[in-house]
């Protein structure tokens, strides 16, 4: 499926959800946090964006070094 039919599927979406709860539900999806309106295809640009950083490994912590003591 490309961008664009995936954006009129979420548009549909979207709108549904809206018209149930009385208010535009825009923004309040998970993947909104990696939304860029300024491109095409926002919604389905931002799903496939926080698809892929779901799946990035967490990086782990740098170790800690011991505190050097003094004599």
């Amino acid at each position: 499926m490309d961008k664009q039919e995936r954006q009129q599927q979420l548009d549909v979406e979207k709108w549904n959800d809206s018209q149930a709860k009385g208010y535009d539900t825009c923004g309040s999806y998970d993947y909104c946090s990696a939304c860029d309106k300024s491109v095409e295809f926002p919604c389905a640009a931002a799903e496939e964006k926080a698809a892929k950083a779901a799946k990035k490994p967490a990086k782990k912590a740098a170790a800690k070094k011991p505190a050097k003591k003094s004599k």
